[in-house]
């Protein structure tokens, strides 16, 4: 008899222990979708510092299920991909760079979504303002327009003959290409540098364009654009083919194609982006959250390819270099 109310007992134990356990555990699915390449060890690299970043932050009785997609810069496998996320129904969506924002917001207007590296969000209509972005999105706005200002004068300044600029981006996958548009026409016409746009929407197109700009010793920008970094590397190799000198947005882009990039730290971008997560997690409403601006910036030179295509960086630019790719 002692034996049957012990055994009682422990099934007793056991079974509030299983229920409290099951009472405080609480699994949450966050769905994470770049329009990079999976195999892009730059980009992998960013997506982890917002995992980590969230892991460090995340409640202490909340498991997180990640789901990763990986576009490789195609519009339409970003369509596919944002109908299969909905489709698993996350709790939240960590979305980076505007094509993946535009296709996930034509699937749904209720499944919060959390974004960075994104272009003009209010002129592509993500949000309402900055402020009070509304509807279930807020994020992290990648840099405003007046960054193609600096482009031009970066480049200006390391190559002082330099009197024709080319901006090169893909329509598709930056349909806010205007947003930069403005800055960058009105700094060369003050610069007295001709300036001309370079759209492209295929990879065969990046060769014509470079060897176009050659044969009248052009500069070319790469706007920000999910195209050019995903192609980084054979723009590389094209514009050293032909002596194109390269600014970009992006430090990842200075190891490979650039011979320089000033833009924003979107590293600091994803690690505030997992905030606005775990936010959303605890309850916030993210159309409530305000859109912020990356506050940090770098000035990032590649002098390899500064040899290469036989340019001397002065010591007063390499003083305000943040970081120097040897």
């Amino acid at each position: 008899m002692l034996k049957l109310i012990m055994r009682s007992i422990l099934a007793l134990a056991v079974c509030s222990n299983t229920a409290i356990s099951g009472q405080n555990y609480t699994e949450k699915k966050v769905a994470i979708i770049t329009n990079f390449s999976e195999n892009d060890i730059a980009a992998q690299k960013l997506v982890k510092n917002f995992t980590d970043a969230l892991e460090n932050d995340k409640p202490k009785d909340t498991s997180i299920k990640y789901s990763y997609y990986w576009t490789g810069g195609n519009i339409d496998a970003a369509k596919v991909h944002a109908k299969s996320i909905i489709s698993t129904g996350p709790d939240v969506i960590f979305a980076a760079t505007t094509p993946v924002v535009r296709a996930l917001l034509q699937e749904t207007n209720v499944i919060p979504i959390v974004f960075a590296t994104v272009a003009d969000p209010v002129g592509s209509g993500f949000v309402e303002s900055l402020a009070s972005p509304g509807k279930n999105i807020s994020g992290f706005l990648n840099s405003e327009g007046a960054l193609a200002g600096k482009w031009v004068q970066y480049l200006k300044e390391l190559v002082p003959e330099m009197s024709c600029i080319s901006m090169m981006y893909n329509p598709g996958t930056a349909p806010y290409y205007k947003y930069y548009v403005s800055t960058f026409e009105e700094t060369s016409n003050s610069m007295n540098i001709i300036s001309t746009l370079s759209p492209v929407a295929k990879v065969q197109d990046i060769e014509d364009v470079i060897r176009n700009l050659s044969s009248k010793k052009c500069g070319l920008v790469l706007m920000n654009d999910s195209f050019n970094y995903v192609h980084r590397q054979s723009i590389s190799a094209i514009s050293e083919k032909y002596g194109i000198p390269v600014v970009a947005y992006n430090k990842a882009t200075t190891l490979d194609e650039a011979l320089l990039a000033y833009g924003p730290e979107e590293a600091d971008a994803y690690k505030k982006a997992a905030g606005y997560v775990r936010k959303v997690i605890d309850g916030a409403q993210v159309g409530r959250l305000p859109v912020q601006l990356n506050t940090r910036f770098y000035l990032s030179i590649n002098l390899q390819k500064a040899k290469k295509l036989g340019i001397e960086i002065p010591a007063s630019f390499l003083s305000r270099v943040d970081d120097e790719v040897d």
